[in-house]
């Protein structure tokens, strides 16, 4: 026996249960976070998940990311590091 939208609507008001399924809510938190203009261009690299298709839908209806350029600050002296101040690892990592 199946639910008409109705009922199944409120049962979800009720028990505070959304109709999306949560991992669809989960990944567009964490595809919104990569999301750029960029994404969708045909040279994409494979390792940016958005160059799956599936993905590309479920983040087609979000915004953008804010981030047009990032930056890295180094931990400990909090300067900007670029290529006079190159990112560095100790051996123990």
């Amino acid at each position: 026996m199946g639910f008409s939208s109705g009922p199944l609507q409120e049962f979800c008001k009720l028990y505070g249960m959304t109709l999306e399924p949560l991992l669809n809510i989960y990944l567009q938190a964490g595809l919104s976070a990569l999301k750029t203009p960029y994404c969708f261009e045909d040279d994409c690299t494979k390792e940016d998940p958005l160059s799956q298709e599936a993905f590309r839908t479920l983040a087609l209806p979000l915004p953008y990311s804010k981030q047009h350029h990032s930056k890295l600050l180094c931990y400990i002296t909090k300067e900007l590091m670029d290529t006079a101040n190159p990112p560095q690892v100790l051996p123990n990592g």
